[in-house]
């Protein structure tokens, strides 16, 4: 039986899977398109994702496991990731690709900086998870979430929500109600000293003051969005699935009630937009909840496209558990 860390890099990557036809779909479309119940990989990908491969999100959830196997802390999770866009994957976020062309880690804040410090993407976000499934725990757990997502994204949104997102995860994992796992995951949040933390890990320097400042004076403002946000995902409500962190956020605090991993998961895929997104961080959600991918979903599951040595038959189920116990090793 698979542990808890690998079972849960196992959800996310069958979600996204599962969401990676549905990307940028209207639920029009998908509903007079495919075959119902969403309950299996099919055709569709708008990037040429194969049914069964998972995309570009659990790629970097990978990417960073074996970034962390190196041992090398946030240098070799950042070499590992640069790695990973130098093959040439066929869908790479804006954010992610500016920031990672820069020589070292700091390439977030100066790629936030040169978006007119607007951009809040969910690209660390969607591949956050890999710190838990790593091993960090706790207060170490915090910190190594907001550093991790300001390697490509270093709003203090993402920041503030990939902080929340690893804290529900732990509390998930020890048996926590979803209302119990989000409140522990807001206590963390306002509990972290977000700037001092990237500050603390090279962030922010000289070079990158101006960002700094502006992390700093935006910091209060975030917080509270992120909080209104769970509060609303815990509700019932879902603005958007659109690539805006907070709208994955709240999406999936909604959908990863439900009583089952397909029950979770479904209404991500069948909503579209950014389906493959916020069904891998559902995925992530359900997986630390122990809720077990149904078994047709894990033989065919599939990870890569482009990356050196993981060709499209690269089968999870045989490649993914000596990478999670990599990782948690290092």
């Amino acid at each position: 039986m698979p542990d808890a860390a690998l079972s849960t890099l196992l959800s996310l990557c069958a979600a996204d899977a599962l969401g990676a036809a549905t990307e940028f779909k209207t639920p029009e479309v998908i509903h007079a398109r495919y075959t119902l119940p969403f309950d299996h990989y099919q055709e569709g990908s708008v990037f040429g994702f194969a049914p069964g491969e998972a995309t570009d999100d659990s790629q970097m959830v990978v990417a960073t496991l074996l970034g962390y196997a190196r041992g090398e802390g946030t240098g070799g999770v950042w070499r590992a990731l640069q790695e990973w866009l130098a093959t040439g994957p066929p869908d790479v976020g804006g954010l992610t690709r500016a920031a990672l062309q820069h020589a070292g880690p700091d390439g977030g804040v100066h790629a936030w900086e040169a978006s007119g410090f607007q951009s809040a993407g969910n690209g660390g976000l969607m591949r956050v998870a890999a710190a838990w499934i790593a091993g960090f725990r706790g207060d170490d757990l915090a910190r190594e979430s907001a550093v991790l997502t300001a390697l490509t994204h270093a709003d203090p949104r993402c920041v503030h929500a990939s902080v929340v997102l690893t804290a529900c995860m732990e509390a998930l994992s020890s048996g926590g109600s979803s209302t119990d796992a989000a409140a522990h995951g807001l206590r963390v949040m306002d509990a972290l000293n977000a700037e001092a933390t990237l500050l603390d890990a090279g962030l922010f320097s000289t070079a990158t003051l101006r960002a700094q400042m502006a992390f700093r004076g935006r910091d209060r403002e975030a917080r509270a969005s992120v909080r209104g946000r769970v509060r609303a995902g815990l509700d019932g409500l879902l603005t958007s699935q659109s690539g805006f962190v907070l709208d994955t956020l709240e999406a999936a605090l909604k959908h990863a009630r439900a009583g089952s991993w397909l029950e979770c998961v479904q209404p991500a895929v069948l909503l579209g937009d950014d389906s493959d997104t916020v069904a891998c961080v559902v995925g992530a959600l359900a997986g630390a909840r122990g809720l077990p991918v149904p078994g047709p979903l894990l033989a065919p599951l599939r990870l890569g496209h482009s990356w050196p040595d993981w060709k499209r038959d690269w089968l999870c189920l045989e490649h993914l558990p000596d990478i999670v116990q990599a990782a948690q090793r290092a």
